[in-house]
């Protein structure tokens, strides 16, 4: 059955530990965000320790879903990257 196009819009914000924290997770998903299909746009402004996603999709509402789903998956993957980088830089300076 194949869905129909409808407008539909989100916001999504993530708020992250620090500035340093959200830079990283933006500029880590910055190239995911280019090309886009047609009909979906997608804003990403980051403001401190907060990134905040505007999407507006011309697609089906499963679209929209889909690129939510993306944009958490790979903002959850680069936040357990970076933090489990931390702990290995921790544990290693720790005196033996």
């Amino acid at each position: 059955m194949r869905c129909l196009e409808i407008l539909s819009e989100a916001e999504l914000k993530l708020t992250f530990r620090d500035e340093r924290e959200a830079e990283i997770i933006a500029k880590s998903l910055e190239p995911d965000n280019q090309p886009l299909p047609r009909g979906l746009n997608l804003k990403m402004i980051r403001d401190g320790k907060v990134i905040l996603f505007e999407i507006r999709c011309e697609r089906s509402v499963r679209s929209l879903l889909t690129t939510l789903d993306d944009i958490l998956c790979m903002a959850n993957l680069a936040l357990k990257t970076i933090r489990s980088l931390e702990r290995s830089r921790q544990a290693s300076s720790k005196p033996s």
